[in-house]
């Protein structure tokens, strides 16, 4: 790697930024639209937040008002472990889309593989979330779809009923 602007191939021919910002933890508001703002201006070019940070209307204004075009900036989002199925991560989709301002997300993924709430039903309650993504994508709305903080199991689990495999796995605990 040699610039920020250094990206690695998913599966599917869509190009990733090595590096980026993270803004797990930035408060919502002037902070975390004046870090992703900053980001951007110094060259940054990928961009991840997701629900449960609460942060994604700052960061879709600063990729909104960044002067860069949209095309040129990658964004990720992450689906929260409150939120499994197919109509519910629909919903919650459309939900992140509109906090960000955004009319398509560059990656999206399920944040975590057995959410409390799922622990009896992970398997089938992952398949349908997946089933909604692979929808989401397939129409353009997200033109990549991952996991996260999923182990070899979780994602063999996943695999039994996926027509797409994830394209990315972004934190492998």
């Amino acid at each position: 790697m040699k610039s920020l602007t250094d990206t690695y191939t998913l599966k599917n021919g869509v190009e990733i930024p090595c590096i980026g910002l993270g803004t797990w933890q930035v408060p919502d508001g002037e902070i975390a639209y004046r870090a992703v703002r900053d980001a951007l201006s110094l060259g940054y070019r990928h961009i991840d937040t997701a629900a449960i940070y609460g942060n994604e209307a700052s960061v879709g204004r600063a990729v909104r008002e960044s002067g860069i075009p949209r095309e040129e900036i990658f964004v990720t989002s992450k689906l929260w472990n409150t939120v499994r199925g197919y109509e519910e991560t629909k919903k919650a989709f459309e939900e992140t889309l509109g906090r960000l301002g955004l009319e398509y997300l560059d990656l999206y993924l399920i944040h975590w593989p057995n959410p409390v709430g799922f622990r009896s039903r992970w398997q089938e309650a992952n398949a349908e979330t997946w089933r909604a993504m692979k929808e989401l994508y397939k129409a353009g709305r997200i033109r990549a779809i991952g996991i996260s903080n999923f182990h070899e199991h979780h994602i063999d689990a996943l695999l039994k009923t996926a027509e797409i495999a994830p394209m990315v796995n972004q934190i492998r605990l």
